[in-house]
């Protein structure tokens, strides 16, 4: 049960990181095909929307390194 939890609270994260990595690729997009025409808001976003897509995979990481630990424990 433990271990179901834990996959589920994995797949959660997993679909949140692709959202985000989505939504990042998008706004790059748009950012080079406005070359020289992103403003500051853009940038900042993307910046913002970067952090989180690494903060993500820090907690994906983690989140498989706990698993392993606890399979290893066990």
């Amino acid at each position: 049960m433990k271990r179901k939890i834990c996959m589920i609270y994995r797949e959660v994260i997993e679909k949140r990181l692709a959202r985000k990595q989505e939504q990042l690729n998008d706004l790059e997009k748009n950012i080079i095909s406005e070359v020289g025409l992103s403003n500051s808001v853009d940038k900042r976003k993307y910046i913002e929307l970067k952090a989180v897509v690494q903060e993500l995979e820090n907690v994906l990481d983690i989140a498989d390194s706990m698993f392993k630990e606890t399979e290893e424990g066990s």
